[in-house]
């Protein structure tokens, strides 16, 4: 869009959104689009997602309340990767052109890129006979999520065929070029392939640490003397990643419909080294292997921590509780089991039982959200609040709910 001088990256978000605000009124003023584009706003990576996975809300709703949960740190001194910040650019694509982002991409990029199989609709996803359905691992089966009904957002959801994806990295690989000519503007491609924020060092499969950048919705490393391009996607029952690496003319993509694993990444290094002609080992089968020394340990210590019976009668967990980052809870006893419900989240609950002391593990009834254990604070044998965790594939930090007093 700058690049079709629509707009400038350097501009506020409030020229075209003059309605945004946050909780600290410098980030209302002074936050830019490329800001939130590649992840420098100062917001944590996940914070606020709870809000918008399998919630009820709308997009302005979504912002609006995300725009009460306070920034982890200053602007522009860390990445954190943030869904809103791409949920804010689609509003700002709807201010801009008049229509709405997954109409406007259809139109600008894959209309003109032959992309007949990128769903941006919801209802066409939902008409299409020949999709994967996702897949999770519930009590320790893999379970198919049919019933799932994944809305694309600007931040999310896109359908898309592997010769879809195909065309997409030709054209990367090709300065912008397409069958009908400059689809994307060669200068468009350099800003989004230029370091805008530091990732810092991180682990590839070969377990070497290489050094991170982040572009325009592009994350960007040195590998073995060639630059990288990636971007790995994550939803309930699906792990992907695309990757272009312009100087060896390479792209891959790689699509799973089964969330609990990351062949997306140890299969990508794989493809990788192989075309660098590196003598490598099998990434896949250490991976599972370190998994299964984690799994070990980590149920090692949920089986000590649940020695514990809770300090509390545990009637004194029922009640009405909110939080200012997200809204209501409630907690009842229901066919004598203790059943959380949250109020933008009608689909989903959660069974409380007892773990230690303070603690409950909540089973939540949708395998993304996983079980997670609740800290309650008690006083005086009453319940004064309790920090809900989801399973940190949607977001890892707590949001405090207040028990509300009964008139």
């Amino acid at each position: 869009m700058e690049a079709d001088k629509l707009i400038s990256l350097n501009d506020r978000v409030t020229k075209w959104l003059p309605d945004f605000r946050m909780k600290d009124s410098l980030y209302s003023q002074e936050l830019m689009l490329s800001d939130i584009l590649s992840h420098r706003s100062g917001w944590k990576t996940f914070q606020g997602d709870l809000i918008n996975t399998e919630s009820d809300l709308d997009y302005p709703k979504m912002i609006q309340l995300f725009s009460q949960q306070k920034p982890a740190y200053p602007l522009r001194t860390r990445f954190g990767y943030s869904n809103f910040g791409f949920m804010i650019a689609g509003e700002a694509v709807k201010s801009i052109t008049g229509n709405s982002w997954n109409k406007y991409l259809h139109k600008r990029l894959l209309a003109p890129l032959g992309m007949s199989r990128t769903f941006v609709d919801a209802s066409l996803i939902a008409q299409d006979q020949n999709k994967a359905a996702g897949h999770s691992i519930v009590s320790d089966s893999l379970v198919a999520l049919t019933a799932d009904k994944i809305e694309p957002f600007s931040h999310g959801g896109m359908y898309a065929s592997i010769e879809d994806l195909g065309k997409w990295m030709q054209v990367l690989l090709n300065k912008g070029k397409g069958a009908v000519g400059q689809i994307i503007p060669e200068s468009a491609l350099e800003k989004m392939w230029m370091s805008h924020t530091i990732i810092g060092k991180s682990r590839t499969a070969d377990r070497q640490q290489y050094f991170k950048t982040y572009g325009i919705g592009w994350e960007i490393m040195q590998y073995h003397n060639h630059e990288i391009m990636q971007h790995n996607g994550a939803y309930s029952g699906a792990l992907t990643s695309l990757t272009v690496i312009p100087s060896m003319r390479l792209g891959v993509a790689i699509l799973t419909n089964q969330d609990n694993h990351i062949l997306q990444e140890t299969l990508k290094w794989q493809v990788i080294d192989s075309y660098l002609k590196r003598e490598v080992p099998d990434y896949t089968k250490q991976q599972i292997e370190r998994q299964a020394a984690r799994k070990t340990e980590s149920t090692q210590q949920a089986s000590a921590a649940q020695t514990e019976a809770f300090a509390i009668d545990m009637q004194e967990i029922v009640g009405d509780y909110f939080c200012e980052g997200y809204g209501k809870a409630s907690i009842r006893k229901q066919s004598g089991q203790y059943i959380l419900k949250l109020e933008h989240h009608p689909a989903l609950s959660g069974v409380l039982t007892a773990m230690g002391k303070e603690q409950l593990l909540c089973t939540y009834n949708h395998p993304m959200f996983g079980k997670m254990p609740f800290r309650f604070k008690l006083k005086d044998g009453k319940v004064q609040s309790f920090e809900l965790l989801v399973d940190p594939f949607v977001e890892a930090d707590p949001y405090l709910f207040n028990k509300v007093a009964k008139d």
